[in-house]
């Protein structure tokens, strides 16, 4: 290729391409870019192009410049980057959506930022090499970094798509094991107790959990149901959950499924109106708040239990009400205070303590007040 003519127009401005010269550039760049495969070894491509190609990188003779000779080719110093960063703004930034903190949002916020890269650095390196060239050639260097863009980007997506794919189908069959066999992993104490997973344990129909406040029940549903295919009733001691419409017979099996998923009498009683369920990933989750702040050993009367012996039952002080966790970090203080010798919480504060009474007396209290005068009057 021969090079061009010296670009006479101001820095800052390119001659532009209707829609119709883009989309035809579109084809034969989308190619170049699908074979650099990486977004700076298109760009570097592109602009070894216009160095060898082109007189993008020319500049005058110094004596030419001090004798103001008019360029014929090439750019006066400074001008060649000023036409990039004008060819650069000429299209605004796009904020992309929010991404995730991790796993595959993460690789997806990755594949969109390097598109973005590729529409900014593609698009100016085009207009640059269009007025670095002849008339002719404008079109097509204006194109060429539309092209990586789109095929970067697209290459980006369809590789942060695969990794979620990946990840999701991962999780999904994990799960979806853990629920079509839920007895798999259970193990059991020399009294045939269940050892506690989660403090909860599971029966040929759900897994289950629970801390000392609530219970959560797990059970598998069938691929593609929905919350109005559920008829889920949680009453106060008992709890049903059936399918609206029977589930279908599969091959291996004699008979379809029965609807019901869940039926029976609660070993505890619960708050309705604090319980709740939901579907999430493949499974219903029933989430039920305890009347009574104790380990249950089994969710329904009947199913398998577990050994509360062996539960967790610690309890973080934040689980606590406000009055309760102030009670047990004073007790906390003042046992370090003693432990060190210093004043407890009460004396640091001034409270007047009760001093020790002589050998003989008694603080004589309302209680103690009536108790004496009963024993008065019957003797």
């Amino acid at each position: 290729m021969s090079l061009p003519g010296a670009y006479t127009g101001p820095a800052g401005s390119f001659p532009m391409l209707s829609p119709k010269e883009l989309e035809q550039m579109e084809a034969p760049l989308m190619a170049l870019a699908s074979k650099a495969g990486d977004l700076r070894r298109l760009l570097h491509v592109f602009f070894a192009f216009l160095n060898r190609r082109t007189d993008f990188y020319l500049v005058p003779n110094q004596l030419d410049v001090e004798e103001d000779i008019p360029l014929k080719m090439g750019f006066k110093e400074g001008d060649a980057e000023k036409l990039l960063l004008a060819a650069f703004r000429q299209f605004p930034l796009r904020r992309m959506p929010r991404q995730g903190g991790g796993g595959a949002a993460a690789a997806a916020a990755k594949g969109g930022k390097g598109g973005v890269t590729t529409k900014q650095k593609g698009d100016s390196s085009k207009n640059k090499s269009a007025n670095a060239t002849t008339t002719a050639d404008i079109p097509k260097k204006s194109t060429d970094g539309d092209a990586g863009k789109s095929s970067q980007k697209k290459e980006n997506d369809k590789a942060s798509s695969a990794d979620e794919s990946s990840k999701s189908l991962s999780s999904s069959k994990k799960k979806n094991k853990e629920l079509e066999d839920p007895m798999a992993d259970v193990r059991y104490t020399e009294e045939g107790k269940q050892k506690p997973v989660g403090n909860g344990g599971s029966t040929n129909r759900y897994r289950w959990t629970q801390t000392i406040n609530e219970t959560s029940v797990i059970i598998g549903v069938p691929e593609g149901t929905r919350g109005k295919d559920l008829d889920v009733i949680i009453k106060a001691s008992s709890l049903s959950v059936r399918l609206t419409k029977a589930p279908p017979k599969k091959e291996n099996e004699d008979e379809a499924p029965s609807p019901i998923l869940l039926e029976g009498d609660l070993v505890e009683k619960i708050r309705t109106d604090e319980s709740t369920w939901s579907l999430e990933g493949g499974a219903l989750v029933l989430t039920l708040d305890k009347v009574k702040k104790t380990w249950w050993e089994t969710v329904l009367i009947g199913d398998e239990k577990i050994d509360t012996t062996l539960v967790d039952s610690t309890r973080k002080i934040g689980e606590y009400d406000d009055a309760t966790q102030g009670a047990i970090r004073k007790i906390l203080f003042d046992q370090r205070q003693e432990r060190l010798g210093l004043p407890t919480s009460d004396e640091i504060l001034g409270k007047k303590l009760i001093p020790p009474l002589p050998p003989g007396v008694e603080y004589i209290d309302k209680e103690t007040l009536d108790a004496n005068t009963s024993k008065k009057n019957d003797s």
